[in-house]
């Protein structure tokens, strides 16, 4: 077991054994096991109701891809593409991205637990509907023009973000800690109810609030 911490969050993380696993070349069809994908390209190919489980798959190009009812457990993705990827109904338990892209990708009706993305691309990625079922981090990553709908993240973390221009719209974020990130670009500040910051973000918290309620503030200062 490898246990990340992020904030106060545990994050329990795979141990993968390379010298265990299976060489795959990508694109593969239905389920992975104790594979290692690290060859290949499956642009814009479509994989339904699989499981990967055990699993590293790295340096790979999976831009476009449509992913459907897919669980995936244990597995570790490292530099993987998936540049405007559609990702619809997806458990995801025990997973580490690592410097993955998932610019323009649409992540929908998902559910994540003990996920940890390090390093990685989310701008102008579209979040819909996604519930943290257990501890999930998002470490150095880039979600500017990011927007989160409809979600429930009571166990997500934040830590070194660029969250320039991200949106919050309708979601429950009670529980979630943003500590050690810039907000005051972020709208959709109704959505950060019960969520722990730290006293230096308050300033760019207070630009925030200011810019969704539209208030103009006039006459000299002091």
């Amino acid at each position: 077991m490898a246990l990340r911490t992020v904030h106060e969050l545990d994050i329990d993380l795979p141990v993968i054994d390379q010298g265990e696993l299976e060489p795959v070349s990508a694109p593969w069809g239905g389920n992975l096991n104790d594979a290692h994908v690290q060859t290949g390209r499956a642009i814009r190919t479509t994989l339904i109701d699989a499981r990967l489980r055990r699993s590293h798959l790295e340096n790979l190009d999976l831009n476009g891809v449509v992913w459907e009812d897919v669980t995936v457990s244990g597995c570790r993705f490292e530099k993987v593409d998936f540049t405007a990827a559609r990702l619809t109904g997806l458990t995801f338990e025990r997973v580490h991205f690592v410097n993955c892209k998932l610019t323009w990708a649409h992540i929908a009706e998902s559910r994540l637990g003990d996920v940890l993305f390090e390093g990685c691309r989310l701008d102008a990625a579209n979040l819909d509907d996604i519930t943290t079922i257990g501890p999930t981090g998002f470490v150095g990553c880039v979600l500017v023009n990011t927007v989160f709908r409809d979600c429930v993240l009571p166990h997500a973390a934040m830590s070194g973000c660029r969250l320039r221009q991200m949106s919050f719209e309708s979601c429950d974020l009670r529980g979630a800690d943003l500590r050690g990130n810039q907000l005051s670009e972020v709208s959709g500040v109704s959505s950060l109810r019960g969520v722990t910051i730290e006293p230096a973000q308050l300033p760019g918290l207070t630009d925030a609030v200011m810019r969704d309620l539209g208030v103009i503030v006039r006459g000299p200062k002091g």
